[in-house]
């Protein structure tokens, strides 16, 4: 079996479908707070939403579909104009050395950041390909699975108004979540205001789903350290199972001094890549739990070296996001307890009836378990249309 074609579609849609579009609008702490222009939703400096989907069809016309974040269109012209020549007429199996030599050759532009992020497109696709030739669904193909059924927590619970954060989360324990994850609203330049408002926000929901449910709650990359300190001190009585990337991802430094400062266990890595970013992260020993996207840290064949890293040394994984990629990975690694999930907020309204997934057979969790379908492949289809 060789590979006949590469083919990558642009669409101007997202890899998270409609709550990419209404997290635009939602309150929470950015990377970008230090800037009063750019304070209000992440949607006023976050790029337009966009996605690529790559399909590798092999010489007797069996298929693969991979697909990661492209906002900035970047995705196409790097597999078209270099990356593609290095996979046609080679034996879609051979991931390893494929995926080695596709991280090598583009070295000088990448390393990190699109091109990774076209390297884990190209190597998820080729799993899928890989399942459907062999009949068999990825997380056999993976060493699974571990498990009949999947853990998943709730992750929405933005600090919008206290009546509705309460509801929502009084929701989601009736419908069965043992955990669930929260945003700040508040960073640095809201000073001890925004410190208390911060605790209040936690300390309604904890009062709320009461000392059996875990609570996480997530800074995406808005604090910085002495700010951080502080407010892990007024944290730590809400017992948080994890705080999630208080700082931006290259400050490993500030997330090595945090831990030992606090006892509340940090989380991160979704914006990281390659096993060589994972490891600067375990010798520094800077997080409890790693969270990598497999959509950007580079595919199935990078994640499970990564996620061996992390069982070598203790480490729980936590993927970044829910997807089909995510669920597979997790259902053949043993030191993946759970998986997020974004459920619908019930203050919320639902999406446009013109939105319309990319994929179809996608698996829906209930009461917060998720169960793999047998199908080959990656056991969804891509939504031509």
């Amino acid at each position: 079996m060789q590979i006949q074609h590469v083919r990558v579609t642009h669409l101007d849609t997202s890899i998270w479908g409609f709550l990419a579009e209404r997290e635009k609008t939602l309150p929470l702490v950015t990377p970008l707070d230090i800037y009063n222009q750019y304070r209000e939703t992440r949607g006023s400096w976050f790029w337009d939403s966009g996605c690529a989907i790559v399909e590798i069809v092999a010489d007797d016309g069996t298929s693969g579909f991979g697909w990661c974040e492209d906002g900035c269109r970047a995705i196409k012209p790097i597999i078209e104009n270099h990356l593609s020549r290095l996979l046609i007429g080679e034996n879609p199996f051979e991931v390893e050395g494929i995926w080695d030599r596709l991280f090598r050759a583009s070295i000088p532009y990448g390393r990190k950041g699109a091109a990774l992020e076209a390297i884990s497109a190209i190597d998820i696709a080729l799993w899928d390909l890989m399942g459907k030739a062999t009949g068999r669904p990825v997380y056999e193909l993976l060493g699974g699975p571990i498990r009949k059924t999947l853990p998943v927590y709730a992750s929405a619970l933005h600090p919008v108004e206290s009546v509705n954060v309460c509801r929502e989360a009084e929701n989601y324990v009736e419908q069965g979540y043992s955990a669930m994850k929260t945003r700040f609203p508040c960073g640095p330049g809201d000073g001890s205001r925004g410190m208390a408002e911060n605790e209040a926000h936690i300390a309604r929901i904890r009062e709320t789903i009461g000392d059996d449910v875990d609570l996480m709650a997530d800074v995406y990359m808005g604090w910085d350290f002495h700010y951080a300190v502080r407010m892990c001190q007024r944290l730590e009585k809400y017992r948080l199972a994890w705080l999630e990337e208080p700082f931006l991802p290259d400050d490993l430094i500030s997330y090595a001094k945090l831990r030992k400062e606090t006892p509340i266990p940090l989380s991160g890595g979704e914006h990281e890549f390659t096993r060589y970013g994972f490891q600067q992260i375990i010798d520094m020993e800077a997080m409890d739990i790693l969270q990598p996207d497999l959509r950007r840290c580079g595919g199935f064949t990078e994640a499970k070296k990564i996620a061996a890293m992390a069982a070598a040394c203790g480490i729980t994984v936590i993927p970044h996001a829910y997807c089909i990629t995510h669920l597979h990975f997790a259902a053949a690694t043993p030191n993946i307890p759970m998986v997020e999930y974004f459920p619908l907020p019930i203050w919320a309204e639902p999406a446009p009836s013109t939105w319309q997934p990319l994929f179809i057979d996608e698996p829906v969790p209930a009461q917060a378990r998720v169960t793999l379908s047998v199908q080959p492949g990656l056991g969804i289809r891509l939504k031509r249309e």
